[in-house]
């Protein structure tokens, strides 16, 4: 495999899906027609991010690149680009390139984003790709910061169904084969193949017009509920109290998601809202809202939790104080 092998692969299937800048192979890329507003960036890796044992490569392509797009619809921006640097170990196959590039490209071209450029090199590590991606907001963008207390919180959508199929996925590792893994997701039960569909292609778009509608801060849900609500609180200088009795319409049970998946589950990429008394969104649930209190602290039950979710440097990533 070389490198002119790699770049020509991942040309032809971004082209395939009308998802490849005309810039994407010069030294750098013109961005002044995308009139760009934010960019974000991400990273995924290989063991850490995504196992080929549970799930063929293209789904993880797929994930690459919806949660960079996630953390700009939660800004109330319009993706329009993206740029990427691969790093591809020798165990990696020119048709595994190919895999990966399909579920990035698939996502792109439905959304109308662009490849517009990006780097590669060789690593005696795991496979590895960081994205930035770049976006546009025109109007008012939203950032975690400008919450007030007494302004209620709301979630756009259940959440949990992520870690109910990462559930599935270990119970079973159906491994990275596509026509096995196609055959084993269509005997799952209807809850699992949803559960499954929610892990390994997440849909980063909200069902809301314009979040800067109704909400005065925003951020996505990849780390679990409460962790996010912790950092959107925390920006803001204060405290969250989720009401407990609203948490079962905050939960996915159509896929099987328990309490516990959606409160410290992660990977959903449903939006939390700082929502103003009078104005309410179109869909979605209400949570609870932000108070005064130690930055960042949420408040359940009588319990006080911090950073109760996904942590890639936490020994314990669940806690509660």
């Amino acid at each position: 495999m070389r490198e002119y092998d790699v770049v020509a692969a991942i040309r032809e299937v971004f082209a395939a899906h009308h998802a490849l800048g005309e810039d994407a192979d010069d030294d750098a890329s013109r961005i002044d027609d995308l009139l760009a507003s934010h960019a974000c960036t991400d990273v995924i890796v290989e063991g850490v991010d995504f196992d080929r044992a549970l799930s063929p490569v293209r789904f993880a392509g797929h994930k690459a690149l919806a949660q960079n797009l996630s953390d700009l619809y939660a800004c109330d921006c319009e993706p329009s680009a993206f740029l990427w640097a691969l790093s591809i170990p020798p165990s990696w196959s020119l048709d595994d390139v190919r895999a990966f590039s399909r579920g990035a490209a698939s996502l792109a071209g439905a959304l109308g984003v662009r490849l517009i450029g990006g780097d590669l090199s060789s690593t005696s590590g795991p496979f590895q790709c960081a994205i930035t991606a770049l976006g546009r907001a025109p109007g008012m963008s939203l950032g975690r910061r400008g919450a007030r207390a007494g302004q209620s919180l709301w979630l756009t959508r259940p959440v949990g169904g992520a870690a109910a199929g990462l559930r599935v996925l270990m119970r079973d590792r159906p491994g990275d084969d596509e026509v096995a893994f196609a055959r084993w997701r269509a005997g799952l039960a209807p809850a699992e193949r949803r559960a499954v569909d929610c892990q390994l292609t997440p849909s980063p778009v909200h069902e809301l017009e314009r979040l800067s509608d109704v909400a005065v801060a925003a951020i996505d849900v990849s780390d679990g509920l409460l962790t996010d609500v912790g950092r959107l609180a925390h920006a803001s200088g204060l405290a969250a109290a989720i009401d407990g009795s609203a948490i079962s319409g905050a939960v996915d049970t159509a896929a099987g998601a328990t309490r516990e998946d959606a409160l410290i589950g992660g990977e959903d990429y449903a939006f939390v809202l700082a929502v103003p008394d009078g104005l309410e969104p179109a869909t979605g649930v209400r949570i609870g809202g932000l108070v005064a209190g130690a930055a960042g602290e949420v408040r359940l039950d009588g319990h006080v939790f911090v950073d109760a979710g996904f942590d890639h440097f936490a020994a314990r990533p669940n806690r509660d104080r």
